[in-house]
């Protein structure tokens, strides 16, 4: 249960009017607050800014040999999305994907010595 007093007290009537002096004291304190804010913004905004610029700088020095390789390399011979033939040797067997070969004995002695 609230107690007698804290309703009295939080009451608005409980309050005297306030003079013109406090309203203005307090007008000219929330412009005070509202001008910091804005201040603190555009200097947070300039931060992020010159941090976004630099950052994107060290990107663009770092990526220029990449950039130059990719310049110099000759164009691809065929389209990419080409299609292409089958490989020459039909011994292979695939099946869904994989490639099963087998190996005659010597050439496994061969390859192991």
């Amino acid at each position: 249960m609230v107690s007698p007093l804290y309703i009295r007290i939080a009451s608005s009537r409980s309050r005297a009017p306030s003079s013109f002096l406090t309203r203005v004291v307090a007008g000219l304190f929330t412009l005070l607050l509202i001008v910091a804010f804005v201040m603190f913004s555009v200097v947070a905004l300039g931060v992020l800014l010159v941090g976004g610029a630099v950052f994107l700088g060290y990107l663009w020095w770092k990526t220029r040999s990449l950039r130059r390789a990719l310049r110099e390399r000759p164009p691809m011979q065929q389209e990419p999305f080409a299609q292409r033939r089958p490989a020459e040797s039909s011994d292979d067997m695939v099946i869904e994907g994989e490639s099963i070969r087998e190996v005659p004995e010597h050439e496994v002695g061969a390859r192991h010595r």
